[in-house]
């Protein structure tokens, strides 16, 4: 029989929550049963600039925490997990074989729509429609990856099986509504919530509060407090549907995975706890449950720096009595930049972490591989003395060191994609316009692919051809512009 430390797993919380200063931007860590609350530790503020403290019950949005809700919804509503998701959304076609199934488990290989809006140069705060965004993802030709291939984190999925829903009179905001756990779920940032405290970013030393122009969707729309979410979890843990959504989904080929339907499995000690993290501009969040012990740890923070999930995963470490064994993989690998001998892919190692495609995950060591601990981005790999070798999202990879390649001017010239354009001269590319501009320098990875800053990402620009690149991020790899001249 396990013994559950809740006297030592509200004071780790209070230790985490003291990290916060008491005039900043703060959060809640919530440790529960079915039974309730066994404890309720907070720290900072609603508003900065104000004194109100943060509470159990202040209000913030839940980012991806929403996804395994919206997956609940979608068992509730009876739609085929393996109907083609493109046979479902005949007004906007889907490149590729995609179920739903695969859609929910980061396994269809859909290009996510925000991503995609950055390729493009359009900002987090630019202003876009549900309409307008579906009808534009219709556009795409093709896929990141085949699906069923691999893991690999994209908002696309759920965004297109809620419009697939709502086709057939089925809408997420009226079924959390009936759940009873008084959660909002707004389309758009700018809709009113009751009680709703802004998200906090900090920039050039400041605490600014976020922002989101473009529409939620059920990858992330909820909103709703600490106390909420742990009634919320209480409750679901004794639904019949909760087996179904933290089951793993195998790949194509029956490999196992760690990600079910919006819950991904964290390996404590010898147990694997199903939970989930959310983050958008100036919200974090986090959980994890138990549902054999019936306990659960939630977090939720209004600071874009509040590592939610690792606090939960620290919170009901102690919860259980595991001792942490979990150590930062360092020195496993010179640092600086890889790439595949061809394609988008390219990583750089940083001490007791690596940045794959512009999206950085923490490393931790394993005998003489360093592996992350995030079944969304599953990574695996060592240093043979020549390349990194493993797995990446479950796919073998190879990546050797970049290579310095000449330039000359064989990109020079306006590049354009769906009215989107930006120019290469002298080794540089400039993005935006007028007080937006940017200039940023090409850095080589070799065999045709280069990287550039822009809009505070890290972009790979890969040559297809003499007058077509592609332009591609973590979660958007499929965007191609064309040379207007040269």
């Amino acid at each position: 029989m396990i013994f559950l430390h809740w006297s030592a797993a509200a004071e780790q919380a209070q230790a985490l929550c003291d990290a916060w200063p008491a005039d900043g931007p703060g959060g809640a860590i919530l440790g529960f049963d079915r039974n309730g609350l066994h404890f309720a530790i907070t720290g900072g503020v609603e508003r900065v600039g104000e004194h109100k403290a943060f509470t159990p019950d202040t209000v913030v949005r839940w980012a991806s925490v929403t996804k395994h809700v919206f997956a609940a919804f979608v068992l509730d509503s009876g739609l085929p997990l393996d109907a083609m998701l493109g046979s479902l959304l005949p007004m906007h076609p889907v490149p590729g074989a995609v179920t739903v199934r695969q859609a929910l488990a980061m396994q269809g290989g859909l290009p996510d729509t925000r991503e995609m809006l950055t390729l493009l140069g359009l900002g987090g705060e630019v202003d876009t429609r549900a309409p307008d965004l579906l009808a534009w993802s219709a556009g795409i030709g093709r896929l990141n990856a085949e699906p069923g291939t691999e893991v690999a984190y994209s908002n696309a999925g759920y965004r297109l099986v809620e419009a697939a829903l709502e086709a057939r009179g089925l809408r997420f905001t009226e079924w959390v509504a009936a759940q009873g756990h008084g959660i909002a779920a707004p389309d758009y940032w700018n809709e009113p919530v009751t009680g709703l405290v802004p998200g906090h970013v900090m920039r050039d030393g400041v605490w600014v509060q976020g922002g989101q122009g473009m529409h939620l969707s059920a990858a992330g729309a909820l909103a709703g407090s600490a106390t909420q979410l742990a009634s919320w979890l209480a409750d679901l843990m004794d639904r019949d549907a909760f087996a179904s959504l933290a089951q793993p989904v195998p790949l194509r080929d029956g490999r196992p995975t760690g990600y079910g339907l919006g819950l991904r499995l964290t390996r404590i000690g010898d147990r694997l706890v199903p939970g989930h993290g959310g983050a958008q501009s100036g919200y974090r969040s986090g959980f994890l449950l138990d549902p054999a012990l019936g306990a659960g740890i939630c977090v939720v923070t209004n600071r874009d720096d509040g590592e939610a999930t690792a606090a939960a995963e620290a919170v009901m470490t102690v919860l259980l009595g595991v001792l942490p064994d979990a150590e930062p993989a360092r020195d496993w690998a010179p640092p600086g930049l890889y790439v595949a001998e061809e394609g988008n892919l390219w990583a750089e190692v940083r001490p007791a972490s690596i940045v794959v495609r512009d999206a950085e995950e923490k490393l931790f060591a394993a005998g003489d591989e360093a592996i992350s601990h995030a079944p969304q981005s599953e990574i695996r790999l060592r240093w043979t003395g020549k390349a990194l070798e493993g797995e990446i999202g479950h796919l073998p990879v190879c990546l050797h060191p970049a290579q310095a390649e000449p330039l000359d001017e064989m990109l020079d010239g306006w590049w354009e994609c769906d009215g989107a354009t930006f120019r290469i001269a002298k080794g540089q590319v400039h993005w935006g316009a007028g007080p937006r501009a940017e200039r940023s320098d090409l850095v080589a990875l070799g065999n045709g692919r280069w990287l550039f800053q822009a809009l505070g990402r890290r972009i790979c620009l890969r040559r297809l051809g003499a007058d077509r690149v592609e332009l591609s991020l973590s979660r958007a790899r499929v965007v191609e512009y064309v040379r207007l001249s040269a």
